[in-house]
């Protein structure tokens, strides 16, 4: 009897609870909420949010909400740059590796990987979750990693830590990337 009394309760929260953010939800600060169709939108076409859905277009790309501005960069269908801009400052910026080479070898996966976008401070590259591998810079700006007793691995979490130059525009970020070798 009890318990049945505590899930009628529980239900009756959930509703409540869904009912009053769906009522009550607030509008990120400074955007409008506007009609569709409506030609007097701020946004233009060059300026649209990318949708995970949809194919992504090549180039770069500025995203404006509200008083904050994604910036993307895609090369081959492919992110390779983003950064967010709030209150015209840098928050972030992350800058994604292109992937030449990969392939296991015995029990070692050897994988490369390079910068198509010039930057000027340094990245450095980490996987903190493999305790046997080795980075070696390669000719052209490549960067190869050797992962020792990979025999099970699945995916590869790598590390970069951007460090800006002292007249660069970028600002110092520390972000992951998850590389799926194996579904």
């Amino acid at each position: 009897m009890e318990k049945k009394l505590v899930l009628q309760g529980l239900t009756i929260l959930l509703i409540f609870s869904l009912l009053a953010a769906t009522s009550f939800a607030c509008k990120p600060k400074g955007e409008k909420l506007s009609p569709i169709n409506d030609n007097s939108s701020p946004i233009k076409p060059s300026t649209e949010v990318i949708k995970a859905t949809s194919k992504k277009t090549e180039g770069f790309h500025n995203i404006v909400k509200g008083d904050s501005i994604i910036q993307r960069l895609f090369l081959n269908e492919k992110l390779h740059y983003e950064s967010l801009i709030l209150d015209g400052k840098r928050v972030y910026n992350h800058i994604y590796p292109q992937i030449s080479d990969s392939f296991l070898f015995e029990d070692k996966y050897y994988l490369k990987i390079s910068y198509p976008i010039p930057f000027s401070g340094t990245i450095e590259t980490t996987i903190p979750d493999c305790p046997d591998y080795v980075l070696t810079d390669l000719e052209n700006a490549i960067l190869q990693i050797v992962i020792y007793n990979a025999l099970d691995l699945s995916n590869i979490d790598l590390k970069f830590n951007y460090s800006p130059s002292k007249k660069d525009s970028l600002v110092s970020s520390e972000y992951l990337l998850n590389y799926v070798i194996f579904n």
